[in-house]
């Protein structure tokens, strides 16, 4: 399962391989290198990061190269011909992570003798796989998810009158290394929450378990409308920051993001305070046989 971790391929075994694919037509093989890979994107007069687009068979598609020669000499000759000086440079999976539009697709090398045309359905599972199929290609691993518990749902979880879960879900790997409540909350999108998620002293409180049956985790893939929504073939409908290729709408890291329906917590399922030094404690555990909470008490002290 993609970790989200990595440095990517390397730059110079990706090259050749991806114009190896190009020659054979394989495509299978350029969209898993693509998933890994730093992408350029023109950049107009002035430096601010912009997403161009251009109209090609009646869709908008964000033009993206995979080598600097390859940008310069599809835009030579043309007016965006100054913006491949200084190109903006990032990765696939955060340019889908502050996609600015559910339905626009990606054209990757165009200019070239094989251009790649991501369609917006296309471009979101590529993003963000199901998680069977992604469990299904990592055999052994276990997928972790987390959920931030509002400070009014803490009490009534503890009680053990909620022990099942609704709602927007993140995989847990894609957060790990964020170690500040507040930046946590801006990664996700939902900043503006701060004052129901965040303690007096700082902290936010995260729910975390194991994925049992990962076909009831369906990646939250839809859009603001219907037409957006039908673009990237999702089922949700939702209010802005929702982004619709199935990643957290903070913009700035990629994290995968589910929407569950009623989920019912396993055993052992963790509840966490991450306090504001960045510090994690697992403040208690719950007991699907007896259907109750226990309280985990730090070594030498009181919880």
């Amino acid at each position: 399962m993609d970790e989200h971790g990595g440095s990517g391929p390397d730059p110079d075994a990706f090259a050749p391989a991806w114009a190896a694919a190009a020659r054979a037509g394989d495509d299978a093989a350029r969209l898993a290198l693509l998933r890994g890979a730093d992408l350029l994107l023109p950049l107009p007069p002035g430096g601010a990061p912009a997403w161009v687009t251009l109209p090609v068979a009646d869709r908008s598609w964000v033009p993206a190269w995979t080598s600097v020669e390859a940008m310069g000499a599809a835009l030579a000759g043309t007016p965006a011909a100054e913006w491949t000086r200084t190109p903006r440079v990032a990765g696939f999976l955060d340019l889908a992570a502050g996609w600015p539009d559910p339905r626009f697709g990606l054209a990757v090398d165009l200019g070239t003798e094989h251009p790649l045309f991501l369609e917006p359905g296309a471009l979101a599972r590529l993003a963000v796989p199901d998680l069977a199929d992604e469990l299904a290609a990592a055999p052994g691993t276990v997928a972790v998810v987390q959920q931030l518990v509002p400070l009014g749902g803490i009490d009534p979880l503890l009680s053990g009158r909620h022990t099942r879960v609704s709602g927007y879900v993140q995989a847990t790997v894609d957060v790990a290394h964020i170690g500040a409540p507040t930046v946590l909350l801006a990664a996700l999108g939902r900043a503006a929450e701060e004052r129901d998620l965040v303690t007096a002293d700082g902290s936010v409180h995260l729910l975390r378990w194991p994925v049992l049956g990962p076909e009831l985790y369906p990646v939250a893939r839809g859009g603001l409308d219907e037409e957006s929504r039908d673009a990237v073939a999702g089922w949700l409908v939702e209010e802005p920051p929702f982004g619709g290729l199935g990643l957290s709408p903070g913009g700035r890291v990629p994290v995968r993001e589910y929407r569950v329906d009623g989920v019912a917590l396993p055993h052992r399922t963790g509840l966490y305070e991450l306090d504001v030094h960045g510090r994690e404690t697992c403040r208690a555990r719950y007991d699907a046989v007896r259907g109750l909470w226990q309280l985990v008490v730090p070594a030498g002290g009181a919880p």
